[in-house]
């Protein structure tokens, strides 16, 4: 695979071509046994294992969504989900620290010149982070003190740098839309043990600490800054990654892991289906059951479905990115809206799958339940939330006043 220095200058601002997209997804398949087999362990220590870190830093999992110019593979949103989709299969919780690593750092690729100079000074670099609740920002001569506590900062232990939500001392407004974001090596944080969860158990999401941390000027991107919004004033400009809006590409990218790990769920119960009874009835097997039928079938098109509205979003992405359009306010509360649609989805087919499955798919060996019990936590992530969703949706179509400032939805 080409390096950035070894690609013609014109490539360097283009998605990956189909060959490198189709090999990183061949690549997530083949890492599907490993991260299986490794699961179970991650679980246990609450983190990513070192076979598994070792296995994604080799395979460029970890900068898939990073631009060409910055030493990443540059993969379309749609063939960034087609892998996530795969890897999910494999582990749910590290499709979580693959989407929250690859986001964050190209979410850092739309930053101010400074600060991609200042974190992909080596070549590419994992980011990764949290807003809220945020941290405080004191200004001193070069640069600002940093103080504060980011839980929930999955990834951490994989990646070096950490872009952290703060707000200036003395602020006292909303969180939204006060944050600003600081960029800090990993270097200079200390991690606290703290992910003690049911759900996503091993992506480490471990509180991050800043104690009177310094960083350059360079290093913070102001609210009121033009940080991930167009700037073709940038010296790091012009991958077709440069121009789409944070927020909407985030949540729509994040679903594609909840959608793989209900995939895998479908596959188990799918399997067992010719060998389990349907216990207390004299029908036998599940398949000779035509309400254990129908109810399978219903699950795999509830996936279906949602997996035709992702890949339908995250195309209108790579076009809006390949044509040097946008999306419109309208565009974005309706993206919104099927992205609750696909939420729906996925909770009521993982639902139905394990009422298929049976009490027994909860035990604590069973692989099923430890996918149900990822996707049931992913779920419930802020931005998943279906009735926000449809409430954004909902006033925007109406004309009513918006309950959200544009940029967060």
């Amino acid at each position: 695979m080409a390096t950035a220095a070894q690609l013609d200058p014109k490539d360097l601002n283009a998605f990956a071509d189909r060959a490198t997209a189709d090999a990183m997804v061949a690549k997530a398949k083949e890492l599907r046994p490993l991260l299986m087999a490794e699961a179970a362990a991650g679980e246990a220590q609450r983190s990513p294992t070192e076979a598994v870190e070792r296995a994604l830093n080799e395979n460029g999992i970890l900068g898939a969504l990073l631009p060409r110019r910055l030493g990443g593979i540059g993969l379309s949103f749609t063939d960034f989900c087609r892998m996530q989709i795969e890897i999910a299969k494999g582990d749910p919780a590290i499709s979580w620290v693959v989407q929250i690593i690859n986001g964050t750092s190209w979410v850092t690729s739309l930053a101010p010149d400074s600060v991609q100079d200042a974190v992909f000074a080596n070549g590419p670099a994992a980011v990764c982070g949290a807003y809220n609740p945020p941290g405080k920002a004191r200004k001193v001569d070069g640069g600002w003190i940093i103080n504060g506590a980011w839980p929930y900062t999955s990834g951490s232990r994989q990646s070096t740098w950490a872009q952290q939500g703060v707000v200036l001392e003395g602020y006292e407004g909303p969180v939204v839309p006060g944050i600003s974001m600081c960029y800090i090596p990993f270097s200079d944080l200390t991690i606290k043990d703290s992910w003690y969860v049911t759900g996503m158990q091993g992506t480490g999401s471990d509180t991050s600490v800043a104690k009177d941390v310094f960083i350059p000027e360079g290093q913070m991107v102001l609210m009121d800054e033009r940080a991930g919004q167009i700037d073709r004033t940038k010296r790091h400009f012009g991958a077709p990654s440069d121009l789409l809006p944070v927020v909407p590409v985030v949540r729509t990218t994040g679903i594609a892991q909840l959608i793989g790990a209900t995939e895998a769920m479908l596959e188990i119960v799918r399997d067992e289906a010719g060998k389990k009874p349907v216990l207390t009835t004299t029908i036998g097997p599940r398949t000779n059951s035509g309400a254990y039928m129908r109810d399978l079938g219903e699950a795999a098109a509830m996936i279906d479905t949602a997996k035709l509205i992702l890949f339908h979003l995250v195309g209108e992405f790579d076009r809006v990115g390949l044509t040097d359009s946008e999306l419109t306010l309208d565009d974005k509360s309706r993206h919104r809206a099927q992205c609750a649609q696909m939420i729906k989805l996925v909770h009521s087919a993982s639902e139905s799958l394990m009422f298929l499955a049976g009490s027994s798919a909860f035990s604590l060996d069973k692989p099923i339940s430890r996918y149900w019990k990822d996707v049931s936590m992913g779920l419930r992530h802020i931005q998943n939330i279906p009735t926000i969703g449809y409430e954004i949706y909902g006033r925007n179509i109406a004309g009513g006043d918006m309950i959200s400032p544009p940029g967060a939805y």
